[in-house]
């Protein structure tokens, strides 16, 4: 049996991050979280940014969760930007590798099946 190599794109905080990148903020570096503001404090997060999970604040805590002190930014929700970044993101993808070596998992998570690529590259499946 040929061996396979295949890597997993998991993006980090994705919801957030896309927030952040909108505002011109830092993902690794501002406090921000993904809730509908509009509800009360026991509302979920549906994300936050990697640097309220370094403040260890977990990823999917309801808003009053959130330790007093910790300033952060609140941004609506909006699935339908989420969606066109994650298909900008694919379309990269494709760039480098056909369709039918990638595997959707979700939204912020794909498999992709490097086998084939790895010579036509000369690169290992880190690298590329």
């Amino acid at each position: 049996m040929k061996e396979r190599t295949y890597v997993c794109c998991d993006l980090k905080s994705f919801y957030a991050s896309v927030e952040c990148v909108e505002r011109g903020l830092d993902p690794m570096t501002a406090n921000l979280v993904v809730a509908d503001p509009e509800r009360t404090e026991k509302t979920i997060c549906l994300a936050v940014s990697p640097a309220m999970k370094a403040l260890g604040v977990p990823g999917r805590c309801r808003l009053f969760e959130i330790p007093k002190g910790i300033e952060y930014v609140i941004a609506p929700p909006r699935m339908k930007l989420y969606i066109d970044v994650s298909a900008e993101i694919y379309a990269v993808y494709l760039k480098y590798v056909s369709r039918e070596d990638i595997h959707v998992y979700s939204i912020d998570e794909v498999f992709i099946d490097l086998s084939g690529y790895l010579k036509t590259y000369e690169m290992e499946a880190k690298q590329l």
